[in-house]
């Protein structure tokens, strides 16, 4: 749409204008925006004047702009978006500055190496950052903000910054291992089992005796031109197995540690497969990632899946004509690709990232229950019945379908809009809310973790279900979870909101459900972790989900509105997520639960501070002596 007149400011750039006062890139880039008192006149001047015309229309947004366009009168009132079929999407210069702060993320960079990573707003180091700024009461603090420091406050005082980049620039674990080390053949094969026990049923892509007799064969006496093939792989299988194996008095921690970090850099010689990706490439690729996830090191991981999901397109695994059939292959193949695409999407919604994969390229079929007797000499692994129960992987699936919409309709700075606004519920929540409900409802018994009454199943049923249920509601709690942060800067202290914003009454239900969701997390994995599966206590994954839900629950606690009733129970939950990471003998989670213990008493400071009852604290040590 033409406008009458542009701003001096993008007159002389030569740049479009939108006509507004202030136009918009006048309002991004903070420049006055002037006009001309009078307008230039071209030609000859009109015999007669001309009708006072109303205010000038708004100029058609650009590719590069976001799907709103910004407008505001004179008096800063909310206009309607005619253009938009009456739909009130268009905002003043705060309301718009209160959509992108939402959507931002953070930058780190590590002096040593002068490395730099961003992580976006679905990001869990994001979030702690949010807290951070509560906490210190830093109302005016944004992420938008240029960053005074390499690494934010928040993140630098907890020592965060240590694992987001790679494990060799800070010094915590060896590049090589020593050649004078070796295994045991026994602790090998309890190395192997553990694996199996623990990590197998929710990284389903290798057969156990097909490990087991590679792991035989490299113990068998030299002969001329033997090689043991996949010898990585097993290294790897045995690097995990050292870091999930149950603590013993012969076999501390520290010592399983260390063999875990011994295997890991033995089977550090993977140059090749950027070049020529296969499918044992992109099993031991997966296994790097998982054991990145198992040192709560999500940047390592999110390269290591980018580069997994890039080797399955390349083999073509997203494509129904090269791995749709009933022949055994197919369906490992069909495995592979939809374990590949879940643990890449997750890793990227858990560090705010873009994934590699677009859902419109892909009509492989989900992986279906077949028969053991069909899959004679197949990898499916011994541990999953009579039948390849593939009910997890296809739920997984789903629920990696809808991160890329929970990504895109709520966090994506190409769908900057209005959340949680009764008015106006936003379609993306509406539908997200459905698919999960859907998924919910077509699980089978043994995965239902909503029932808390169902019977006790197998180990590698308990950690499905286990692994099932949190990722489920970490999607239910991601969903809502901006509101949190919605709330704590779009109103004031007494609680009064902006001009056109959503009130805390609107606000309110979201949160509720944000926070439900977090004490379900915590009570899926207590559930596990204490009674169901013992076993998946040594499962470093876990602790991120935990640690997560904690922190989620602790923003909510800092409300200068929140009761004290309501933060007591608040604190039960996140003290029951405390006892669940005090049972992981591992770097990971013993780092996690300190800083769940840090923040707890930062928030148990705040809380202190924003409420008028005496003997506050006296009264929440008595009930959580940790806090002392």
């Amino acid at each position: 749409m033409r406008i009458e007149r542009a701003c001096e400011s993008c007159r002389s750039k030569k740049v479009k204008c939108n006509g507004e006062n202030p136009c918009l890139r006048c309002w991004q880039h903070r420049l006055p925006c002037k006009y001309r008192e009078k307008p230039r006149v071209r030609g000859r001047p009109p015999k007669r004047p001309t009708a006072r015309k109303g205010p000038p229309a708004p100029a058609v947004a650009e590719a590069t702009t976001p799907s709103f366009i910004l407008s505001s009168d004179s008096d800063g009132r909310r206009l309607t978006n005619v253009s938009h079929g009456g739909d009130p999407a268009r905002y003043s210069p705060e309301e718009y500055r209160q959509q992108l702060e939402l959507r931002a993320g953070i930058g780190v960079t590590n002096s040593q190496t002068g490395s730099f990573q961003f992580y976006g707003p679905s990001s869990h180091f994001c979030f702690i950052q949010r807290i951070h700024q509560r906490m210190k009461r830093q109302s005016h603090g944004r992420l938008l903000d240029q960053p005074k420091t390499a690494v934010p406050t928040g993140l630098g005082e907890w020592g965060l910054e240590r694992f987001m980049f790679a494990a060799g620039s800070g010094g915590l674990r060896s590049s090589g291992g020593s050649t004078e080390s070796f295994l045991s053949q026994e602790l090998g094969r309890r190395f192997i089992a553990a694996y199996f026990d623990v990590i197998h049923p929710h990284l389903p892509i290798l057969e156990r005796s097909i490990i087991v007799r590679l792991w035989e064969k490299l113990w068998a006496p030299p002969a001329p031109g033997r090689e043991v093939s996949s010898r990585d792989l097993v290294y790897m299988v045995l690097a995990l197995g050292a870091r999930t194996m149950a603590r013993e008095n012969s076999h501390s921690g520290e010592t399983l540690d260390r063999w875990a970090d011994y295997f890991w850099a033995q089977s550090n010689d993977y140059s090749m497969l950027f070049q020529e990706p296969c499918i044992k490439g992109i099993h031991l690729i997966l296994l790097k990632a998982m054991y990145a996830l198992h040192g709560m090191r999500p940047n390592d991981a999110y390269l290591y899946l980018g580069h997994a999901a890039r080797s399955v397109l390349a083999l073509g695994l997203n494509r129904s004509q090269v791995v749709n059939g009933l022949a055994p292959v197919m369906h490992r193949l069909r495995i592979t690709f939809w374990v590949v695409y879940f643990y890449e999407r997750v890793c990227a919604f858990f560090t705010g990232r873009p994934s590699c994969f677009l859902d419109t390229h892909i009509d492989a079929a989900f992986p279906e229950d077949v028969p053991r007797t069909l899959l004679e000499g197949g990898h499916m692994g011994d541990s999953e019945g009579p039948t390849t129960q593939c009910a997890y992987l296809r739920s997984m699936a789903r629920i990696g379908q809808l991160i890329e919409k929970v990504s895109s309709g709520i966090f994506s700075l190409a769908n900057l809009q209005a959340l949680y606004d009764r008015r106006r519920v936003d379609a993306t929540i509406l539908e997200c809310d459905a698919a999960l409900q859907q998924i919910e409802h077509s699980l089978p018994p043994y995965l239902q973790f909503s029932d808390r009454n169902r019977p006790t199943g197998e180990a590698w049923q308990e950690i499905q279900c286990t692994h099932l249920g949190m990722a489920f509601h970490l999607i239910k709690m991601m969903i809502r979870r901006p509101a949190l942060v919605y709330a704590s800067f779009c109103h004031s202290p007494d609680g009064t909101s902006g001009a056109g914003s959503p009130t805390q009454e609107d606000l309110q239900e979201s949160i509720d459900l944000s926070i439900h969701s977090a004490k379900e997390i915590i009570a899926i994995a207590s559930s596990a972790i204490m009674e169901r599966a013992t076993c998946i206590r040594n499962d470093a994954s876990v602790a991120n989900y935990i640690v997560s839900a904690c922190v989620t629950l602790l923003y909510n606690v800092l409300d200068s509105s929140v009761t004290v009733e309501h933060a007591r129970m608040i604190f039960e939950s996140v003290e029951r997520g405390i006892q669940c990471l005090d049972q992981m003998e591992h770097n990971g989670p013993i780092t996690g639960k300190a800083l769940s213990m840090d923040i707890m008493k930062s928030a148990k400071d705040a809380l202190s501070l924003s409420t008028r009852e005496a003997n506050l604290e006296e009264n929440m040590a008595d009930n959580f002596p940790w806090l002392k």
